[in-house]
């Protein structure tokens, strides 16, 4: 068994990552950008400067910025602004690891606030022994230095840790760090070019945890 557990949040714990790309080709449009499904799915796991430098390829006219405004103005007005859903039996699994005294960190690349936001709600973010954010200013993934920093703030040596995931550049940072690594595959599928960086698939947290109790 795992002696410590890091855990993504966006597309892992909660349902995001769908939201988010389905609200970037809602207002693309009239910003005058064409975002790809390919430079979405570069960018899943990464902070906004990182995305900031995907989105731009190809698109002069781009504008981070403007990009994020118009974004927050669809999650209001879809009701995401305060809410997201969570993925299935993400509070259970938390629940579990807690019960059998494993600690857990959550590694985000996302800001402390939307950490509090859409995990304080629903009671999953005292769950955690350690928050690592994207506000932190540590180099984004797949950079290794957040799971490392979630390792270190559990005082658990990484390669006594399980990393899960559902973004290759989470994976990468994972594999880089020395963690063992597990997918659980939302928009980006699991393929042979992230396969050298993932230990294990799992279709669910369920199954996950599965792996993560062997």
């Amino acid at each position: 068994m795992f002696q410590a557990v890091l855990f993504d949040m966006d597309g892992l714990l909660i349902d995001s990552e769908g939201v988010y790309a389905r609200g970037v080709q809602a207002v693309m449009g009239d910003l005058g950008v064409y975002i790809s499904d390919d430079a979405l799915a570069r960018a899943l796991g990464t902070n906004d400067a990182t995305t900031d430098d995907i989105f731009a390829e190809g698109n002069p006219g781009y504008d981070g910025i403007r990009l994020r405004q118009a974004l927050g103005q669809w999650l209001v007005e879809q009701g995401f602004d305060q809410r997201m859903p969570l993925k299935p039996y993400a509070a259970e699994l938390l629940r579990h690891l807690r019960d059998r005294g494993i600690p857990c960190a959550l590694v985000t690349s996302s800001p402390r606030y939307q950490a509090e936001k859409y995990l304080g709600g629903p009671g999953l973010l005292p769950m955690f022994d350690a928050i690592v954010t994207g506000d932190l200013h540590l180099p984004s993934k797949p950079a290794p230095d957040v799971y490392l920093r979630g390792a270190e703030l559990l005082n658990v040596d990484i390669r006594r840790c399980a990393v899960l995931e559902d973004s290759w550049n989470g994976l990468r940072a994972g594999r880089q760090a020395g963690a063992t690594t597990i997918m659980v595959p939302d928009l980006a599928p699991y393929g042979p070019e992230i396969a050298p960086c993932v230990d294990h698939v799992a279709a669910n947290l369920r199954e996950a945890e599965a792996i993560l109790c062997r």
